[in-house]
């Protein structure tokens, strides 16, 4: 089986110097450094309390029980964490993964050796993939050295199996569809600064923007018009993939999140017919996957387009 030669070649100038490994450092401190955060103040700011059984004809001393939020945090205190730590990846995922690919192709073009690459027999597809999966495997790389951070919510409990798996998917699809946007615009961009600052631009829009206009909207315009920006957003289709099969937590975070579909029988093709992460997952996909096509068309000088 024959390795991609531009993944190779790409794998080795990226951790031959020291920035690689800075970065990874700063980056799991910073990951840790919020986890072991959340953690202390999921532990020490909600504690169990005890339930004052009030006996008939007893005399009370004005203790009452907790508000039904209390009861409702300390019950879903696992969820929480792991929803915290799942939205905190998806951010960590629009900061990094821009700045490790924009530059991939603008930068080959900076130096003058993309005419070079393409004089070899690697096809332009092969060029963009060895690209992509050399800046996709330094992401990943990042996120199994943050894996073990996730153990703590063993200490909570109440997350199952069946809501780890979607939070996966949307981290994986979501990681590939913003490499494939940086790789895109790099490959269209006439210099690596120009690249950046377009996909920052956009990923941030994507990410952070279209789930400030759901929640500046009011709440006719959240349920009516501004609900579809929600399905841009990978930090709505983590609320949705989480609050899908748990009612307590949907109430949590109620006054952040309402799913925009209603579930009601209907058209395959209406998209309120489905959960939101549902939607949310195959558009990124179906979106990294065109960019990539688009990308390897870009950088061909025989069947250029732009």
């Amino acid at each position: 089986m024959m390795v991609n030669p531009v993944l190779v070649q790409d794998m080795r100038v990226r951790m031959r110097g020291g920035a690689a490994y800075l970065l990874l450092t700063s980056v799991i401190l910073a990951f840790g450094g919020f986890t072991l955060a959340t953690f202390w103040a999921i532990t020490n700011l909600v504690k169990p309390v005890s339930v004052t059984v009030v006996v008939p004809g007893a005399p009370t001393t004005g203790a009452s029980s907790p508000p039904p939020l209390d009861r409702l945090l300390i019950s879903q205190r696992g969820p929480v964490f792991f929803l915290l730590m799942a939205l905190w990846a998806i951010v960590l995922i629009a900061l990094i993964v821009p700045g490790a690919t924009s530059g991939s192709i603008a930068r080959e073009r900076e130096m003058r050796t993309l005419p070079l690459i393409m004089s070899t027999p690697i096809s332009p597809l092969a060029v963009i993939v060895g690209k992509l999966l050399s800046s996709a495997s330094y992401v990943l790389l990042m996120g199994a050295a943050g894996i073990p951070l996730f153990t703590l919510v063993v200490m909570f409990g109440g997350v199952p199996p069946g809501q780890i798996g979607p939070i996966v998917i949307i981290v994986l699809v979501t990681a590939f569809a913003f490499a494939a946007l940086g790789v895109f615009v790099s490959s269209v961009a006439h210099n690596s600064l120009l690249a950046s600052l377009i996909t920052y631009a956009v990923v941030l829009a994507l990410t952070l923007g279209s789930y400030a206009v759901y929640m500046a909207a009011s709440p006719l315009s959240k349920a009516v018009s501004m609900k579809y920006a929600l399905y841009f957003s990978p930090l709505a289709a983590v609320l949705s993939a989480m609050t899908q099969t748990n009612s307590q937590l949907n109430s949590l975070v109620s006054q952040f999140y309402r799913e925009p579909g209603t579930r009601v029988a209907g058209d395959w093709w209406v998209l309120s017919h489905y959960p939101l992460w549902y939607v949310t997952t195959a558009i990124y996909l179906l979106a990294g996957l065109l960019l990539v096509l688009a990308a390897s068309r870009a950088i061909n000088p025989l069947r250029r387009w732009i």
